[in-house]
């Protein structure tokens, strides 16, 4: 062991103890003491030009590899170096745990494809793998708490198991040259010192927040360089996504570094309002991999987004929507930053529609979100303004028309700031129901002239209501003849005191909505007249008391349907005996030789009471027998408040599947039991119908 008496006393270094070691102590250069100590910039210089204790020490052992693949050497050795390059080895020595002393291993430029424990080697520092054939980063790795340097660069990795360059105890960690497609936040902001993470040369796309990561405002990031250059980032990292609730939670970052240069990053709207924040950072700073470039769109392809800010060009990035479906047929969708505050730090993304002379005949159902959006309809006859999602975003309607206005949509225009229209369409006046706007939304670009009569005097009070001061300098005109007055000094002018066009569009109105009115009841009373006949039959009836006569239950159904005569005779039969009343049944008590229809009709103008058993085909003109049974049954009922009818649904059967419109009637405001209801329900239903 390297006696750390005399290390101590090395007057170029001092004992460094980061955060989250727990390896033998580091030694770092004193030079990193002369470094402005801002933030952790000690930590970081100390990250990058610390020493462990075998740094220091003047003996240093070489072991040789078997052409078996067995280490030879001396196993009692203290400081190790196995140093094997270009040798096709295929696997690390088999007896690698015997040789406790190995602080570094160079195996660079092998063919070696598994990392096994290396656990039981604890005074590992560097571990050299590039150039192998490794598919992975083993988290096996995280014993080993002296490991300073991991280098795997040109390997076969694509995927970084989350957490694991977290838990690693390692200040560099370099994985150039692989084809990993994601890493996690988690596995760059973490809670402890570190040089660098080198990412370069993979496959890239975005950051990652699987475990749903928060930043702690009390917790001590890093320091550290984060290299994810020629990578396949098309976007900057969305803060929030990734555990920032806002821009202030940066700050916890301000001591790393993060290079995403040689990216083909995307120049449009969507990274405004990021490059907008970064200006102050680039004003007092300077650091080379701040200076990404552009990939796209042509206009701004390999132009750095320094210059972007610095030439005042974040009012040009645009995203163009134009040949998106969200866009209308003929028109162009362009989001671009407007009114940029570079003292607040804001903007506003404002989605223009360009639709002029396209033939359009409504809105967009859809579109992207943005602050702000915009329609220059003019050549497209909109008639109507539907409740559409993004109406609260919508800041201009430039239209060809006064459109119809959905219920709502006027509540929802919160943001609209112009609503113009050409003068033909001006002259028709303005809708009663658009007081609910501003009147400054139609005084933005020109007068507004209008045919003004008594019937708009209450404008007066509408834009006596808003501040002059908020509007432009445009006013509200009156046409005379050929002259534009002022609104407000023409109608005072008129003489409108007796307010007859008042008081007689008030009247045209009530006798219109009164003739409405009359039309609908008609209509329900002519539609739902059987249905109002049943209800107020149900309402007499209550008010009425009878007392009791001859007990008996008529009870009608089809013959042919095979199931219901054996149930109505063994079952429905002896309980209405049990309740003190008689049944009818026709095609058992009929009398031989009898007019059926006769007959029928006399039992059921002497009985009580009504039973109909409803079946498919019941109530059809084909089936004669049942169909009159249910004529006389229906009239009898209706004209005599003493009977009572009570229909039991056998086959289930909905109001709109009867042929007959009484019946179906009856099947929705009637006394109607379905049979599935079983037989105890069934019979509770006929005692509180029958049964007094």
């Amino acid at each position: 062991m390297v006696n750390c008496a005399t290390i101590s006393q090395e007057r170029n270094t001092f004992p460094w103890f980061p955060q989250g070691w727990s390896g033998y102590v580091l030694y770092c250069s004193n030079a990193c003491k002369n470094v402005p100590l801002i933030g952790n910039k000690l930590d970081s210089c100390c990250a990058c030009h610390s020493k462990s204790v075998w740094d220091f020490s003047g003996t240093v052992s070489h072991l040789n590899v078997s052409n078996d693949g067995y280490l030879e050497g001396n196993k009692s050795a203290r400081n190790i170096h196995v140093n094997f390059v270009k040798e096709n080895l295929q696997f690390l020595p088999k007896n690698i745990c015997h040789f406790p002393g190995i602080t570094k291993i160079n195996l660079a430029f092998n063919l070696i494809t598994d990392i096994p424990n290396l656990s039981c080697i604890q005074n590992l520092t560097d571990l050299n793998l590039s150039y192998n054939k490794l598919s992975s980063l083993p988290k096996s790795l995280t014993h080993n708490r002296n490991l300073r340097t991991v280098d795997l660069s040109g390997n076969y990795i694509t995927r970084l198991e989350t957490g694991v360059l977290a838990a690693l105890s390692a200040h560099n960690i370099l994985l150039k040259g692989n084809q990993i497609m994601s890493i996690d936040i988690t596995d760059v902001v973490f809670e402890r010192p570190f040089c660098v993470i080198n990412m370069s040369h993979n496959a890239l796309r975005i950051p990652t927040n699987e475990n749903n990561w928060k930043v702690s405002l009390k917790a001590k990031y890093g320091p550290g360089y984060a290299v994810f250059s020629f990578n396949f980032f098309t976007r900057m990292p969305n803060a929030t996504k990734l555990g920032f609730s806002n821009i202030f939670d940066l700050s916890k970052l301000f001591d790393f570094g993060f290079d995403f240069r040689y990216n083909p990053i995307i120049c449009d709207c969507n990274i405004a309002k990021l490059l907008l924040r970064f200006k102050d950072y680039i004003d007092v700073m300077k650091r080379d991999y701040f200076d990404l470039t552009c990939g796209s769109p042509e206009q701004f392809k390999d132009k750095s987004l320094p210059s972007i800010i610095m030439e005042n060009q974040i009012k040009d990035l645009l995203c163009n929507y134009t040949s998106t479906p969200l866009c209308p047929a003929g028109c162009t969708c362009e989001e671009s930053p407007k009114h940029i505050d570079y003292r607040s730090k804001s903007l506003t993304l404002t989605l223009i529609i360009n639709c002029s002379g396209a033939g359009v005949k409504r809105l967009p159902r859809v579109l992207p979100y943005s602050d702000r959006i915009e329609f220059h309809m003019r050549g497209n006859m909109i008639y109507e303004i539907p409740n559409n999602h993004y109406l609260n975003h919508v800041s201009v309607l430039d239209l060809e028309m006064m459109p119809v206005f959905d219920k709502d949509a006027l509540d929802n225009l919160i943001r609209l700031q112009i609503f113009s229209v050409p003068e033909s369409e001006q002259r028709k006046g303005i809708s009663r129901s658009l007081s609910r706007l501003s009147p400054c939304v139609f005084l933005q670009k020109t007068d507004f002239v209008m045919v003004c009569t008594c019937s708009h005097l209450w404008m007066l009070d509408w834009i006596g209501s808003f501040l002059a001061s908020k509007c432009a300098s445009y006013v509200f005109r009156c046409l005379n003849g050929t002259a534009k007055e002022n609104l407000t000094i023409f109608l005072q002018s008129l003489n409108c005191s007796d307010t007859g066009d008042f008081h007689k569009y008030n009247w045209m109105f009530i006798s219109s909505s009164i003739l409405i009115l009359v039309c609908l009841i008609i209509i329900i009373v002519n539609v739902w007249k059987y249905e109002l006949k049943i209800v107020l039959r149900k309402l007499c009836t209550k008010c009425i008391e009878h007392s009791d006569e001859d007990c008996v239950v008529y009870i009608s159904y089809d013959v042919n349907v095979a199931k219901i005569g054996p149930w109505v005779f063994k079952t429905l039969e002896p309980f209405l005996f049990g309740s003190g009343l008689s049944a009818f049944v026709p095609s058992r008590d009929l009398s031989l030789g009898s007019v059926r229809a006769e007959e029928a009709a006399y039992h059921i103008s002497v009985s009580r009471y009504y039973l109909v058993i409803l079946s498919e085909g019941y109530s059809d003109e084909e089936s004669v027998v049942t169909h009159n049974e249910w004529k006389n049954i229906w009239n009898h009922y209706m004209s005599d408040s003493r009977k009572n009818l009570l229909v039991i649904n056998f086959d289930l059967m909905k109001p709109g599947d009867v042929s007959c419109r009484k019946l179906e009637a009856f099947l929705r405001v009637g006394n109607v039991i379905n049979f599935a209801e079983g037989e105890k329900k069934t019979f509770s239903q006929i005692s509180n119908t029958f049964v007094r």
